[in-house]
């Protein structure tokens, strides 16, 4: 038997906030349970809302009209300009070292001092810290093995040596420390610190 007329819209008037508790649970039920005619907060709705639409807006921006570059993309430019700034970079300190000024840094006590703080700080894990070599070869021998001037083992700090655990100091270092390190180390040719076997070619002690 259905309600009276006024009854019935008296009973569609009424919200499922405003419905007694009993009539708030739905025929609905798992094991017992009864699910309960409870809607979402307006805030949360809102926010899932918001959610899915700058969603779409993102996926417009970066992927569909390309106005906006992804991270991958932002980092594959900056790559590209540190390289190209670090090979003008190396052509500016090229001009500015050279055997001589290795050989006349060498006899100033204050860079040779600076360099071998570096060197005690960066280098001593493959070197040791007198130079005798551990991983990396002996320092203080008469033998070399990437070439045989100062600007060999410049060269060697500045920009390593592949296939091995040298790494190139340029990019962790300033260029004027890179360049106080190998001062230090041509100071190491010649005292003969007993240590790992000798590597490389013979070479002959640097003069002063």
């Amino acid at each position: 038997m259905s309600p009276p007329p006024a009854e019935a819209a008296t009973a569609d008037a009424i919200t499922p906030e405003e419905a007694p508790e009993e009539a708030r649970l739905m025929a609905h039920s798992y094991d017992g349970i009864h699910e309960y005619d409870n809607p979402l907060p307006g805030w949360w709705s809102a926010i899932f809302i918001g959610s899915i639409v700058f969603a779409g807006f993102y996926a417009l921006y970066f992927h569909v009209v390309g106005w906006g570059r992804t991270p991958a993309e932002r980092y594959a430019v900056a790559l590209a300009e540190y390289n190209e700034k670090r090979e003008v970079r190396a052509a500016a300190e090229a001009k500015n070292i050279n055997e001589d000024t290795l050989k006349r840094n060498a006899q100033d006590p204050k860079l040779v001092e600076h360099g071998a703080a570096i060197f005690a700080a960066k280098c001593v894990s493959c070197h040791t810290e007198n130079g005798r070599g551990l991983i990396g070869p002996n320092l203080t021998d008469l033998r070399q093995i990437h070439g045989t001037t100062r600007m060999d083992i410049y060269k060697t700090i500045h920009d390593g040596a592949p296939g091995t655990a040298m790494m190139a100091w340029a990019e962790q270092l300033p260029p004027a420390d890179v360049i106080d390190v190998a001062t230090f180390v041509t100071t190491l040719r010649g005292k003969n610190i007993p240590g790992k076997e000798p590597q490389g070619e013979p070479v002959e002690p640097f003069t002063p």
